[in-house]
């Protein structure tokens, strides 16, 4: 599989130092994260396999797909964000909102894939989506994981 570029990753890496995150950090996340989309859709491009036929069904469903875990995407941001803006001071009033929003998120991702594998699986062969949502796994592990190792655990 394609790695991510050097500095997309160097992004990534700023974005989740606890002691960066700060006002601009919105700003700086929506810009990674779009370097971050069009580097995977080439890394989905160059690694699943589709005829023409099964290429011009999934991208278009591909793109409605990014664009609902893009939103999901947004929400986890914001967790992030306000538990990084709470480090210091954080409250079991604090805490209990972001913990239900951070599981919500996870059900509402399981909800996103269920949702489209019968859609993916239309197009093209059950071991190709499952291909696919592996792709997006790796990728998505890989991102959470340049965020997660900076993040410090809460007090």
């Amino acid at each position: 599989m394609k790695r991510l570029s050097a500095p997309i990753l160097a992004g990534i890496l700023v974005l989740a130092s606890a002691g960066t995150l700060c006002a601009q950090t919105r700003s700086v996340i929506e810009v990674t994260r779009a370097d971050i989309q069009t580097d995977r859709k080439a890394i989905v491009a160059a690694n699943l396999p589709l005829s023409d036929v099964q290429a011009t069904g999934f991208w278009p469903i591909y793109r409605e797909y990014r664009g609902e875990m893009d939103r999901i995407g947004d929400r986890t941001v914001k967790v992030m964000t306000d538990f990084v803006a709470s480090y210091g001071e954080m409250t079991d009033e604090k805490a209990t909102p972001m913990m239900t929003e951070f599981l919500a998120i996870q059900r509402d991702v399981l909800k996103v894939k269920n949702k489209y594998m019968p859609r993916f699986t239309k197009i093209m062969p059950a071991k190709s989506a499952l291909r696919f949502y592996q792709i997006e796994n790796k990728l998505d592990n890989i991102v959470m994981m340049g965020i997660a190792a900076d993040i410090p655990l809460s007090k």
